[in-house]
This record gives C-alpha cells, structure tokens and sequence, in this order.
C-alpha cells in the first residue's frame, strides 16, 4: 500500500487521518499523538513540525507518494517544503511562508493594490511604541505565525501596548509582531478550492465572538451568511484577488475579513481549511465536497481538475464554548445532545466529570465544539438554542458554582 505523510494530530486533523488510514498507509508526525489516532497509522515521527529537516529524513527514508495537513497553520511550510524536496505535489516553500507570515501577506496585499488597514511589522516594543504613536487610536497587536489566536491583542495605549507587547512577541517563532489599526466592523469566513491555479470560492459565513476581553476566538460561524448579495459578492471576489494574486496552485483556503466602515479588509489567509471542523465537515454540509479526499488526491496528483460542486445544501456552523476554570462536578444531557440527528461532528468527549480548567480564556486553543445543521437560518438558531439549554454543566470554581461560558 502507498505511503502518505499527514502533519498534525490534533482534534481537527482526525478526519483526515482517519479517511487517508481507509486509502493509504499512514505515517503521522507531530510533536504529540493522542490514542484516538492509534488504529490509523502505522508508523509515527514525535517531533516539532517547524523541523522540516529531520521530517523530510524520515519521509525519504519512507517512500512517500504525498503529504499533506489540514486545519492548522504551523505545518503548512514544512508540507510544502517536503513536497518540494521530494518532488511530489505541493503549493511551494515560498507559497507556503506568503500563506503563514502576517507580514509577507500583508506585503503582498499591497503589491496586489487591495485594501490594507494601516499596519508596521516590528522587532521590539520601542518599535511598536513609536508606531502607535504615530497612527493614534487602538491598535490590534499579533505575532507574525501564530496560531489559534495565540499572543492576539486589543490595545488601547501606550501603557497597554507595553504591557501586552511582550504575549505578543513570545508567540512569533522570530520574534516579529503585527501592530495594526483596530477595525471593529462585520466579520466575514470565507472558504476556497484551488485545483492547478484555478480558483473558486465555496462558501461564505459570518464570525461571532465571545464577549470575553483578549479572548480573539470565535464563538460561532455561520453558513451561509446573512449579507446582503452585494456585500457578499464584494467579499467574495476580494477573496478570490487574495487567493489568485498569491499565486496558490492547489488546495483548500480558509480566509478571515473585517469591515471597517464601508471597507472590507484582509485579517489573515491560509492555505489549508478552516479549522473547527469547517474543512472537513461545514465545506461539506455546505457543498457537497468531501474534503479529505480532495485534500489526499491533490497531495498524490490524483486529481486535476475541479472538482464537482453544488450550491449551498443548508444552513450550518459551529457552536463552541468554554469551560470556566475550575473543576467540573456534574454533567448532563451530554448522550442526548451527541444524538440529536442535526448534530454531526464534536469535541463533547473533551467535556467530563473531574475535567479541570486552571488557566484563562485567551485564545481559540481550549473550545469546545459542535457542529450543527439545519434547512434555514431560523431552525439553526432554534436548534443550538436547544443545545445550549440541554447541556448542562456544573463548575466549581473560586467564584461559586458556574456553568458553560457560551458567549
């Protein structure tokens, strides 16, 4: 049986892994492995995924015919630089940092012409300093390739910024932080297939967030969206400018955007699909495209074309939710949520009695998730509004008893 290297074994690559076992044998890298994963791979590589070297080493010696990731950024250069050394199909090394370096991808936006809010990649707090002084305001402050939202902060002075910067900087592998003009406008999802440089957008949604401070996570995303058909087709077709003008060959792209004002502007792009099982489950509620397959046949050259799609099926998302911090003494309706039919993919097996949460919510790491369906907008409100009232958890915590942080 052919070899295939997947990159990733956190919750969101599962899907993957589990479709490629079905296809493939699988060789799994990641610096840890859950025992989830156990019945679908045959052999393992323990290891920081940024350490491309000693990743191409074991896939050499292995006789890979692809690799591949999904759902999370920090593999996406190692994927393409593999890919490269061992001429299989991939996106390229430096397609691959365009799509994992806030600062390139802003470099490039403005190469391309496309709007930008006011923005300065800097090395030190005086840097920042001495920027946000000069732009006034609030700024956004972020680490150049992060993910899950790590480091990502509101700033609102100069005291502010010194004392955040330093989260900010821990997080970038060079140490490089994003300072930029804070746009508090509609936020926009938009996800995208690209099959030999030809590019289509599949599906547009809207974010909401948790009303927690630092907190930068969605606690929902919504397809299709509500806008009205010009603003969505402004958006979609700015999407397409990103995604074309950035050259990506192959793959599935996840894109985030902001209004502010009447402009919509880039927040980042990437080059693998949404996570929170957006790629592998709300692409396909949307479209009718089985990702995983997709993402294994243009990792083996398999697939050269464009794939059949289908207009929006259904109104679908994700629901997430945190659990304070704190111990959790009871749960229920937790058996009753999982079966509802409408119900498909979710993280509730993270949710337990004796489950302990000791730190903060600051990033999108630590959600809990559900996907939901439903035939129109109205039901999928009714739908999770239903779950939130069936899943009932307790909490000890140092303020009393408390119960799921939905919003």
């Amino acid at each position: 049986m052919e070899k295939i290297m997947i990159i990733g074994a956190g919750d969101f690559q599962l899907p993957l892994v589990q479709r490629a076992a079905e296809r493939f044998e699988v060789l799994l890298v990641a610096p840890a492995i859950s025992a989830e994963f156990d019945p679908y791979y045959s052999k393992k590589l323990l290891i920081d995924v940024r350490k491309k070297e000693e990743i191409l080493e074991f896939a050499r010696r292995e006789g890979i015919v692809g690799v591949i990731t999904d759902q999370t950024d920090i593999p996406v250069r190692t994927v393409a630089y593999i890919a490269r050394e061992l001429g299989l199909p991939g996106i390229g090394y430096e397609t691959g940092r365009l799509f994992t370096d806030k600062s390139l991808m802003r470099e490039r936006l403005a190469e391309l012409g496309l709007p930008l809010l006011p923005n300065k990649t800097v090395f030190s707090v005086e840097e920042a300093v001495a920027f946000y002084r000069g732009l006034g305001g609030s700024v956004i402050i972020k680490p150049l390739d992060t993910q899950g939202s790590r480091g990502v902060q509101a700033v609102h002075s100069e005291e502010e910024l010194r004392e955040k910067y330093h989260e900010a900087e821990r997080w970038s592998s060079n140490g490089g932080v994003i300072v930029e003009r804070l746009a508090t406008g509609r936020e926009f999802v938009v996800e995208g297939i690209a099959v030999n440089h030809e590019f289509r957008n599949l599906c547009c949604g809207d974010t909401l967030y948790f009303d927690i401070p630092d907190a930068y996570a969605a606690k929902s995303r919504i397809f299709p969206t509500t806008a009205d058909a010009a603003l969505e087709r402004k958006v979609l077709e700015l999407n397409e400018k990103i995604i074309t003008g950035f050259g990506l060959k192959q793959g599935i792209t996840h894109s985030e955007f902001i209004m502010d004002g009447d402009e919509v502007y880039l927040m980042e792009t990437a080059a693998r699909g949404g996570g929170v099982y957006i790629s592998s489950d709300l692409i396909h509620l949307s479209t009718g495209l089985h990702v995983e397959d997709f993402l294994l046949d243009i990792a083996t050259g398999r697939c050269t074309t464009m794939p059949e799609l289908l207009p929006q099926q259904c109104y679908c998302g994700y629901m997430a939710f945190y659990v304070p911090v704190g111990t959790v003494t009871a749960v229920e309706g937790l058996e009753e949520v999982k079966a509802l039919p409408y119900v498909h993919r979710n993280q509730l097996n993270g949710l337990y009695v004796g489950k302990t949460t000791s730190t903060a919510h600051t990033d999108k790491t630590s959600r809990l998730a559900i996907i939901v369906s439903a035939p129109t907008r109205e039901e999928l409100n009714a739908r999770m509004a239903h779950i939130r009232q069936t899943l009932r958890v307790r909490v000890e915590s140092e303020e009393g008893v408390r119960g799921l942080i939905w919003a």
